[in-house]
């Protein structure tokens, strides 16, 4: 009465990849990120951030503000040209 073991493999599978998730791994607990890096690597290839003004800030923002708000008047006017398009189509097609 035993089965071929598939149910039994599936645990297996689950706890062995449960096991490797990162969350459980020792170096992502706490404020130990520092072993994240790898020992091939040298610890001065971490990444620094350009330190930069207020009004510069301010700047660079705005410019992402409006590259995205462009960007979605395209696609926006893109869409609005399909829905025209397939209903000139629809329209067309029942006359």
């Amino acid at each position: 009465m035993s089965g071929a073991g598939h149910v039994a493999d599936m645990n297996n599978r689950l706890n062995r990849n449960r096991a490797l998730k990162p969350s459980n791994r020792t170096r992502f607990k706490e404020n130990n990120r520092d072993t994240i890096i790898s020992d091939s690597e040298p610890i001065a290839s971490k990444l620094t951030f350009k330190k930069v003004s207020e009004i510069e800030l301010k700047e660079i923002k705005n410019k992402i503000r409006n590259r995205a708000r462009k960007e979605h008047n395209r696609k926006t006017y893109i869409l609005i040209g399909i829905i025209l398009a397939l209903l000139l189509f629809t329209i067309l097609l029942v006359t």
